[in-house]
């Protein structure tokens, strides 16, 4: 398994990363970090984890999502083969039996690629106060406890807003070449896009994997508040992206955005 890090100055959380790394059972992986140019102590931080199996890289240093692209490149140049996941440099894995239990799924259905249900916890303490719950019921095809395979998505089955959470999507690398890339032409939400072109492209066979296989620190680039405005804009751009020229309607377009924000909210109302 191959485990990539993308870093920029994250002395404060990486260590925490990197814990709920080398508390994992499972411990077959190599854990990339692409360091864009960090001048704290990141870097320092990362080699005192003797026993995690780590490689550096040093990043092309012009954001998050060109960081993305850089290491999606990077799997293609090296022919890397095996289960791969991005870990954000102030995640963590739900609990130490993630990596665990995700191997096993592969090892049995040989998905190529799947993706799970992520919770957040506020900065200040571990406490989990979010839940986002990927699942799309009339989508899916069980076939284990827990597992399902997703029959295709098309526009009007995200019309309502729906997206998976790209930071829990796990893929065989071999499908890397399917996979679109980040794009660079918002400073955030490109994340929503990405997850909308892999659903949308039909090249991927998507599953669900019932399970939290991330905590996600609140306050990222995605979560602060003094980015709201922003995000309503960008998101509204990247809908009327996707969906104007299927639907040629705003309206349309305007419903998504409302009922993406309704799906959030109700994150915070159930587990």
């Amino acid at each position: 398994m191959i485990i990539i890090t993308l870093t920029k100055n994250s002395e404060k959380t990486i260590s925490q990363t990197a814990e709920s790394l080398k508390d994992q059972s499972f411990q077959n992986f190599s854990w990339i970090i692409i360091d864009d140019n960090s001048s704290d102590k990141t870097i320092e931080i990362i080699k005192t984890f003797k026993t995690l199996n780590t490689k550096i890289i040093n990043g092309p240093n012009l954001g998050i999502f060109s960081a993305y692209n850089f290491a999606i490149d990077y799997l293609k140049k090296n022919k890397i083969n095996d289960i791969t996941f991005f870990i954000h440099s102030d995640d963590q894995l739900f609990n130490n039996e993630t990596l665990n239990n995700v191997e096993e799924i592969f090892r049995k259905y040989n998905p190529q690629c799947l993706f799970g249900n992520i919770a957040y916890f506020m900065k200040k303490n571990s406490k989990l106060y979010r839940y986002w719950n990927s699942s799309f019921e009339r989508k899916q095809i069980k076939l284990d406890k827990n597992f399902y395979k997703i029959a295709k998505f098309n526009h009007k089955d995200l019309i309502y807003g729906y997206s998976f959470p790209h930071n829990s999507f796990f893929f065989d690398s071999k499908i890397v070449e399917k996979l679109p890339y980040y794009s660079t032409k918002y400073p955030f939400c490109s994340d929503y896009l990405w997850s909308l072109e892999v659903m949308l492209s039909g090249k991927v066979d998507l599953c669900f994997y019932d399970k939290y296989l991330i905590k996600m620190k609140y306050g990222g680039m995605s979560t602060t508040y003094k980015n709201l405005i922003e995000q309503q804009i960008y998101d509204f751009k990247i809908i009327k992206d996707i969906f104007y020229g299927f639907h040629k309607s705003y309206i349309i377009c305007l419903f998504t955005l409302i009922f993406k924000k309704i799906r959030k909210l109700r994150q915070f109302l159930k587990k």
